[in-house]
């Protein structure tokens, strides 16, 4: 699950950089999106109802975002961008229960850890997505207004990215309130978030893996 999320974080933004906004890359990353969801039902979901629960909410998701994408129903964009927000979050909320269940830490626990950090990047991401595409103008952009499009998603991973982690370049400002809010939100979140819990599991992790000797 972790490198799904890596490929559609750092390698499709780079593709879409080098080959243009092409359908081959919108194809692209619909099939991470689909294949991030399910293996998240997958790897994840071990309950037989939840399993069955979430497998309903998964295939409504990549139902309507195939059915806008090959059938250019514009008006499911909104919801598009809403059920993959929800889904983000709902992912974190398993990989975090998996990642603190009782047992040894091992480094797929970690993995797990460092693969939430990345999804709360992305729910973020979609938060400011859905904002601007209710509310245009939320966010001011370099060279003005941005016409939201396929590729937009890029520009919202880009900015997530930078206010997680608090580089904050100052090329796209929150001008909204809710978006300021969401903004201090997630640097907050940023920078509690690797100090807490990453900082906890990898020293469980070097515990389990040397332990002190009964002296």
């Amino acid at each position: 699950m972790l490198g799904i999320v890596v490929f559609n974080f750092f390698v499709l933004p780079a593709l879409t950089s080098l080959f243009g906004e092409r359908p081959g890359i919108n194809l692209l990353y619909n099939l991470a999106i689909s294949l991030l969801l399910l293996a998240g039902v997958l790897a994840l979901v071990r309950h037989k109802i939840l399993q069955m629960v979430f497998a309903v909410i998964v295939a409504l998701i990549i139902l309507v975002r195939w059915i806008r994408v090959l059938f250019g129903v514009t008006w499911l964009g909104g919801w598009d961008i809403f059920f993959s927000m929800v889904s983000a979050l709902t992912f974190v909320v398993v990989v975090l229960g998996h990642v603190y269940k009782e047992g040894p830490i091992t480094s797929h626990r970690i993995q797990g850890a460092v693969a939430a950090y990345l999804m709360i990047a992305m729910s973020f991401a979609m938060a400011y997505f859905l904002l601007e595409f209710h509310i245009p103008g939320s966010f001011q952009f370099p060279g003005g207004a941005m016409i939201l499009n396929e590729q937009s998603w890029r520009v919202f991973y880009y900015f997530s990215v930078t206010t997680l982690t608090t580089l904050g370049y100052g090329d796209i400002l929150p001008v909204q309130p809710i978006a300021r809010s969401l903004s201090m939100a997630e640097a907050l979140i940023g920078q509690l978030y690797p100090a807490i819990l990453l900082a906890r599991m990898v020293t469980l992790h070097a515990q389990t893996r040397h332990p002190k000797k009964d002296e």
